[in-house]
């Protein structure tokens, strides 16, 4: 299959996205073992709602500003990036990895003027090897790992489709307010970290009740009582981020 077709620009991480075909790629294999280099700039990454509950006891999870708020995973404070990719591009242990980044390099792309939806890959991602790993493809079908690749990035991007429609319902009933943080570091210096909005108590209380009983039978009060007690872990950004050196520098956008 050929590139994928000109359109809005592609998501984080993504720059040259092809569709994966035994033709073009029947000598690729999958290396996981490369590590997360490509993540180690990363401030944000998109968050699938099913992923809050592990994700809160590890980033804060903040929304996007904008007509569609989203959910993300914060991983650093600032231009430096993410804080929880290692220097030798492992991640730092102990600690969950976000599935936007677990789902890399495979991503679904949708052709609209065929109408329809393929699988794409970034293909010149450094976990696509020739020499390691995992084969793509076994006599010119699919293997297990690319099976099993393709049905983790389906699965996430529908759990995705239901995070963004969570996050739009939350704006939709104002219970969302844009905030800034400003980090002090105990190493001196300090930053600031905009472009983000969290739910506010007070206006959570003041939700209807027909609203908030239509949040619980969606399943979305756990998810909104994760976010706020991700807030905790604002704290480990800072000291993480004390212990990486980090000076004053303008922050970019959650």
């Amino acid at each position: 299959m050929s590139d994928a077709p000109s359109g809005p620009p592609l998501p984080q991480f993504y720059h040259h996205v092809v569709g994966v075909n035994p033709s073009q790629h029947g000598e690729l294999r999958l290396d996981r073992s490369v590590g997360y280099a490509f993540a180690a700039r990363a401030q944000s990454v998109p968050l699938g709602l099913g992923e809050f509950d592990v994700t809160c006891r590890h980033y804060p999870i903040l929304f996007t500003t904008g007509p569609h708020p989203a959910p993300v995973a914060l991983m650093g404070v600032n231009e430096v990036g993410n804080l929880f990719v290692l220097p030798e591009g492992g991640w730092r242990p102990d600690t969950y990895i976000p599935a936007y980044i677990r789902a890399f390099p495979f991503i679904f792309v949708e052709d609209e003027a065929a109408k329809t939806t393929y699988v794409g890959m970034e293909e010149n991602a450094a976990c696509l090897r020739k020499d390691s790993g995992a084969p793509l493809f076994e006599d010119g079908k699919a293997s297990a790992a690319l099976n099993e690749a393709v049905k983790f990035c389906s699965a996430y991007r529908d759990n995705l489709v239901a995070s963004n429609a969570f996050g739009r319902a939350l704006a939709d009933a104002g219970v969302l307010q844009e905030e800034e943080a400003t980090v002090n570091f105990t190493t001196g210096g300090a930053a600031k970290v905009r472009g983000f909005q969290v739910v506010k108590p007070e206006r959570l209380d003041a939700v209807s009740d027909e609203v908030f009983l239509d949040w619980r039978r969606r399943g979305w009060i756990p998810a909104i009582y994760a976010h706020l007690h991700s807030a905790s872990q604002w704290g480990r950004l800072i000291d993480l981020a004390a212990v990486s050196g980090v000076r004053q520098e303008p922050a970019g956008h959650a």
